[in-house]
């Protein structure tokens, strides 16, 4: 599965300093996911499924254990498959690459993408 080659860009919501974010690839893989995201199945992109709870398979290591939001069944995924997200919310912790100021946003990594850098406003 090859990324998206989108240059890094600057993220205008960050206002504390300049972020620069990497666009997600269209698929991702399962072991991606956490508790919060919304995805789709590529064979059925249009049916988004939001985590309620996710686990690794007490048995198979190389699964987990998917209970959606609003589901009364549970579902397992290898950690390898691809799925399309369409919602990853994240809180993450950045360092300005310049006097190592360290700062924490909120980000979907979907729309605004995954932090690659970051300065403060300092500079």
């Amino acid at each position: 599965m090859s990324a998206a080659s989108n240059p890094p860009m600057p993220n205008p919501r960050q206002s504390n300093g300049f972020l620069v974010t990497v666009s997600l690839p269209s698929l991702v893989i399962a072991a991606r996911l956490r508790r919060g995201d919304v995805f789709a199945l590529p064979e059925n992109p249009n049916e988004h499924l939001k985590i309620e709870t996710i686990a690794p398979h007490p048995e198979l290591g190389s699964r987990l254990i998917i209970i959606p939001t609003d589901e009364t069944t549970q579902f397992t995924l290898h950690v390898d498959e691809p799925v399309e997200p369409v919602s990853m919310p994240r809180t993450v912790q950045v360092t300005c690459q310049l006097c190592g100021t360290d700062t924490t946003t909120a980000l979907d990594l979907v729309t605004q993408g995954e932090p690659k850098t970051w300065v403060c406003n300092r500079h």
